[in-house]
């Protein structure tokens, strides 16, 4: 072969390299843009959630709930699906090809909620929410002057009328559950307005007299909507709460984003009960012998596991705050969890946001007894807030104790390991680091709460309360809750679990309080989905986990193995399996 003849070939090669390079990074460059534009069209159509991640443009809007907007926003994802659906996928880089299959899925979410689970028209909850979401974001978060955030927050006031006059024609006939539960949050929405508002004004009393008249009408008009929903709305709320065993599994699918059918969820988390209780018994036996001394029982096989676990975690739960020091309590609580995580080297904590404690705003009360509420991923550097429910001022003693002993100083301790140090507020802190804004706002939920529940083990394991077995038997309590959750989840909307049976799963088999499991109960009823992610999330997590070990074998490192875990953004976690175990 010609000299002349072999540099031509080796330039044709070239050129069909770079032609083939080209049109990759062309496809890429078109995905790009299509994120951009979808994001872009979703700050539009959701401006209260484009303030939560962080886009601060629409902070003056609320969103748009009449049905020419609904059905506006339905016709746009439809008309997204199918550009997405022109691209060449196999040409995506590897960090593209994965947010293609979020973004794909996110889409297909938004869809089934808009089109078959009908929110607008089923959940004043959403509206509640949405209302007092609208403005708390602004007066809470200080990621602009205050004085700029309060323009917004008169913008907002004056659409809040608007707003309400759509939820009063949008409702049809929701659950009653749903309709109790707004009628208290919007009093709390009125009282964010009253109360909550008039405070933030007093640091720039010149801003008084511009928000005065929309303050007055928005006021007004929640109050009005007050009347709406328990003389109108709440005798016509005879809906069913339940989603259906078809509804409930195609929102499965798109929430967890696996293959896992409800039935083989419950199986698999039925499975677990077990498993864990015997672990349960393993360490209160010894316990027991020490609280109790020369006390013998009669019971045998599960009812004395049942008996004796029940015996020392009552014991343990004796050990608990009063409802004043609860905040104090969680504070000291994470502090000594920062110094913990930092001597184990656990995780790189090097630049973490602030975090401040705080009570749950009372707009959002009733969901959770606490949570994490950290900044979006075009905030930089604003601090998380971690929030604690309150007690109920109209909750008797009995139900103030039941409380209180749920959440004694152990479990206070767990809970602030799961919501916070490690788990979701650091978890958070990674995630707004990564550069893609479609696994950050719409991050996977089983991954998020599965690692909050594995960093409660891991902490455990490590030694935490130098191997405290009170401390492992509370853990493994809180985990029986994850479990639970899942069989909860799936009985109650695809199958018929009643009250009376959900209650006795929760107190006999997971040997929660009463009040905790009425609050589950509560909470199951008005969400769907959610309460497996826990589950879930953790089992796929511990399945990479021991795939990692076998890989990594004696070179295995708990703090590495986290780093690759949270340094990839909120993606579900086999997507994690194809980016982490491909690495080794």
């Amino acid at each position: 072969m010609g000299k002349f003849n072999l540099l031509l070939i080796l330039s044709c090669l070239a050129f069909l390299f770079l032609s083939n390079c080209v049109r990759k990074d062309a496809e890429d460059f078109k995905f790009k843009k299509l994120v951009d534009e979808f994001l872009e069209g979703f700050y539009q159509a959701h401006p209260v959630w484009a303030t939560y991640v962080g886009e601060h443009k629409y902070d003056h809007l609320i969103d748009d709930c009449s049905p020419e907007a609904i059905q506006a926003e339905i016709m746009r994802l439809r008309s997204f699906l199918e550009k997405m659906h022109s691209l060449d996928t196999l040409k995506l880089n590897s960090v593209n090809k994965i947010d293609y299959r979020i973004l794909e899925n996110e889409i297909n979410d938004q869809l089934l909620r808009s089109e078959e689970l009908k929110p607008y028209e089923n959940s004043p909850v959403m509206y509640s929410y949405l209302i007092g979401g609208s403005i708390n974001s602004l007066i809470d978060r200080e990621f602009a002057p205050l004085k700029e955030r309060l323009k917004s927050v008169s913008s907002r006031l004056k659409l809040l009328p608007r707003l309400v006059q759509q939820a009063e024609a949008n409702l049809k006939r929701p659950s009653r559950i749903q309709t109790e539960t707004a009628i208290k949050q919007n009093q709390g929405n009125i009282n964010l307005i009253k109360v909550d508002l008039s405070k933030v004004l007093e640091r720039l009393p010149v801003m008084k007299d511009s928000l005065r008249q929309p303050m007055e009408m928005a006021i007004k008009a929640l109050e009005e909507y007050q009347k709406f929903l328990e003389n109108d709305l709440l005798p016509r709320s005879d809906g069913d709460f339940r989603l259906g065993k078809e509804l409930f599994e195609k929102k499965l699918k798109l929430t967890l984003q696996s293959d896992l059918s409800s039935d083989e969820i419950v199986r698999r988390a039925e499975e677990e009960l077990v498993r864990v209780r015997k672990r349960m018994f393993e360490l209160a036996q010894p316990l027991h012998d020490k609280m109790f001394p020369g006390h013998h029982h009669k019971e045998k096989g599960k009812e004395l596991e049942k008996v004796m676990i029940k015996e020392v975690l009552d014991r343990i739960a004796q050990d608990h705050p009063q409802k004043d020091e609860l905040l104090a309590v969680c504070r000291q609580n994470l502090k000594e969890l920062e110094e913990f995580v930092r001597e184990k080297d656990l995780v790189d904590l090097t630049g973490i946001n602030p975090l401040k404690v705080d009570w749950t705003p009372e707009f959002s009360r009733g969901i959770a007894v606490a949570g994490l509420d950290s900044p979006g991923p075009l905030d930089k550097n604003l601090k998380s807030f971690f929030r604690v429910q309150p007690i109920p001022e109209d909750w008797t003693k009995e139900q103030e104790e039941s409380y209180l002993r749920e959440y004694n100083h152990y479990m206070l301790k767990d809970l602030c390991i799961h919501e916070a140090m490690p788990g979701h507020y650091v978890q958070g802190f990674y995630a707004n680091q990564f550069p893609s804004l479609i696994r950050t706002i719409f991050g996977n939920g089983s991954f998020i709460e599965g690692w909050a529940v594995y960093a409660e083990r891991m902490v455990v394991h490590a030694g935490y309360l130098n191997y405290d077995p009170r401390m492992e038997l509370t853990q493994l309590k809180m985990y029986l809750r994850a479990v639970i959750n899942a069989i909860l989840d799936s009985k109650i909307h695809a199958q018929d679990m009643s009250k009376e049976q959900a209650i006795r799963l929760m107190t006999q088999e997971g040997f929660q309080e009463r009040s905790e499991a009425e609050g589950k109960w509560l909470r199951a009823c008005l969400t769907s989905t959610q309460l497996s992610t826990y589950f879930v999330g953790l089992q796929e997590i511990l399945d990479l986990e021991q795939t990692y070990r076998e890989k990594t074998k004696e070179n295995f490192s708990q703090k590495e193995f986290n780093q690759k875990l949270l340094s990839c953004g909120s993606p579900p976690v086999r997507f994690l399996k194809e980016i982490i175990l491909k690495d080794e």
